[in-house]
């Protein structure tokens, strides 16, 4: 016996028996229409899956499934001079890669998330950067507070367009931003993939005892090259799953 192709025939008869489940699994359990999908049954049947690796919810689960078009954007690209004019010479400052980078002092007394959360709100009013932003994250750390912005395109979040504050001891801070500007929305629209879609295509990327503690919809745009004039991004679902976040296309391929 040809131990080898055996073995190989084996293989190949695993993968096309996961592939079938998986197929059956979708069409049977999860591939309702919009009704159905967030019906009793079906989340029932969700967390039955979930529960396979202990996931667990804690957050709504969102049953918005609007048709929306792909968004172009580009980066904010400010000059030195923009910064000169914005700033008038109050702290360092400076741009790298259209990051602006900002150093000062706070008069912060107390370094909590509150009093830093305030303080940030009142430095983007200040200098104008406080239009179409979120709050996203606020961070404690051993010897330093974070408090993240995102960007926000109508009522959807428009990532990765952030501003990042960081908050030291003794009153040292730092300010970081790097923007996306939308230019226009495209013409043709599409209904997006409901949550219960997008936290099954998340599945395998969940780690055992994982929690689901947001699923939001927006876009999102991922590019290292900062050089370019404009882009296309179409919109995405948003899992925070512990302290992590995870995006699912959001367009039904």
């Amino acid at each position: 016996m040809d131990w080898s192709k055996s073995k190989t025939i084996l293989i190949i008869g695993f993968i096309l028996t996961n592939i079938v489940l998986g197929y059956n699994l979708y069409i049977n359990v999860f591939r309702y229409d919009n009704e159905d999908i967030f019906s009793d049954s079906s989340i029932n049947n969700l967390n039955k899956l979930l529960s396979t690796k202990n996931i667990s919810i804690n957050t709504q689960i969102p049953k918005e499934t609007p048709s929306l078009s792909k968004l172009s954007i580009k980066y904010e690209d400010l000059s030195k001079s923009d910064l000169d004019h914005l700033f008038k010479g109050n702290g360092i400052y400076k741009i790298e890669d259209k990051n602006i980078i900002y150093k000062g002092k706070s008069n912060i007394n107390n370094l909590d998330i509150k009093e830093c959360t305030l303080f940030t709100k009142k430095f983007l009013k200040k200098y104008k950067f406080d239009e179409d932003t979120y709050l996203k994250a606020t961070i404690k750390k051993a010897d330093h507070i974070e408090i993240v912005y995102t960007g926000k395109y109508r009522n959807y979040f428009l990532e990765e367009s952030y501003m990042t504050f960081v908050f030291y001891d003794n009153k040292d801070f730092s300010f970081e931003r790097l923007w996306l500007l939308p230019i226009e929305e495209k013409k043709q629209k599409k209904r997006v993939i409901t949550s219960v879609e997008a936290i099954m295509s998340a599945y395998n990327q969940m780690e055992q005892d994982s929690v689901i503690n947001e699923i939001k919809l927006g876009y999102y745009f991922e590019s290292n090259n900062m050089d370019i004039e404009q882009g296309d991004i179409g919109p995405v679902w948003r899992l925070k799953v512990n302290n992590e976040y995870i995006y699912i296309k959001a367009f039904d391929l």
